[in-house]
């Protein structure tokens, strides 16, 4: 199997939710804070971090397997919860390429929280297999890179 073809192939399939994804909807984005996020609950699947100038930052996923094939017990709003707190547990990567981004002291990247930065986020339910949450998880990540998005995930400081 060639995986550039498939990989190119499943792009094609998931254009048109990918690329409403990554388009900030004033509608569809919600905020970080509790009553957003408590519509979230039993939800899983991928979202994508929008700045306050509204552009995509950051790919995440609640919900799919984990690395020894158990599923992720967090849901959307636990997932999303995490970026509201004081400490960098499941949101180390994000916070840091946060910090570095809008020249605020690396060091105090625990103390980042989405909600004081303005920040939204969008997603797209996934319901039944987790397995797809890992598959367009990894296909959003390939959206962005073909799209030139310069989101945090690609950052390696």
């Amino acid at each position: 199997m060639k995986g550039n073809k498939k990989i190119a192939e499943l792009l094609e399939l998931y254009d048109k939710k990918l690329s409403k994804l990554f388009k900030y909807n004033k509608k569809k984005a919600m905020s970080f804070d509790k009553d957003s996020r408590l519509q979230l609950q039993e939800k899983y699947g991928i979202y994508v971090i929008f700045n306050a100038h509204k552009k995509p930052v950051f790919v995440g996923q609640a919900g799919g397997y984990l690395n020894n094939h158990q599923r992720a017990k967090k849901d959307l709003c636990d997932k999303l919860g995490q970026y509201n707190l004081k400490s960098d547990a499941g949101t180390l990567r994000f916070k840091r390429a946060y910090a570095l981004d809008n020249d605020l002291v690396v060091d105090d990247a625990k103390a980042i929280k989405a909600e004081d930065y303005n920040l939204k986020v969008q997603y797209i339910e996934v319901k039944e297999n987790p397995a797809l949450i890992n598959i367009l998880e990894t296909l959003a990540l390939e959206y962005a890179k073909e799209k030139d998005f310069k989101l945090y995930n690609f950052y390696n400081k």
